[in-house]
C-alpha cells in the first residue's frame, strides 16, 4: 500500500513539473487598492492550491490526534478498572430466598 501512495504521488509531481515547464509564464495578479502581483503561473497555481489544501489537513490532523487523545483515555480507563478486583457483594437476606420462590402466574387477556 504504501508503495502505491508513493508512485501515485510520484506521478503527480511530474505532471506538476511538466505543466510548469510548458506554462512558465508570467502572470499579473489584480489585488487590492491597485496593487498588482507579477509572478509565474505555475507559482499561482501552487499557491492556490496549498491555500485550499492547508486548511483542510490542518482539521484533519486536529481530528485525529482529538479521536487518539480519547481513544488513550478510554484505554487507560478501562485498564485500570481491569486491573483492580471487584468484591461480590454479600446475598442481602431478600435475595437469599429469591432462588426458591415460586414463579409468578402469567395473566393472558382474550
Amino acid at each position: 500500500m504504501q508503495f502505491l501512495k508513493t508512485l501515485v504521488l510520484i506521478m503527480i509531481a511530474v505532471v506538476f513539473v511538466v505543466f510548469a515547464y510548458n506554462n512558465w509564464q508570467a502572470v499579473t495578479v489584480d489585488l487590492w487598492g491597485g496593487l498588482e502581483l507579477v509572478t509565474k503561473l505555475p507559482v499561482l497555481l501552487l499557491l492556490t492550491f496549498l491555500a485550499g489544501v492547508l486548511p483542510a489537513w490542518a482539521y484533519h490532523r486536529t481530528a485525529m490526534w482529538r479521536l487518539k487523545r480519547r481513544l488513550a483515555t478510554l484505554e487507560a480507563n478501562q485498564a485500570r478498572t481491569a486491573a483492580t478486583p471487584v468484591a461480590a457483594p454479600a446475598p442481602s437476606p431478600a435475595t437469599e430466598f429469591a432462588d426458591h420462590a415460586e414463579p409468578e402466574p402469567v395473566l393472558r387477556s382474550v
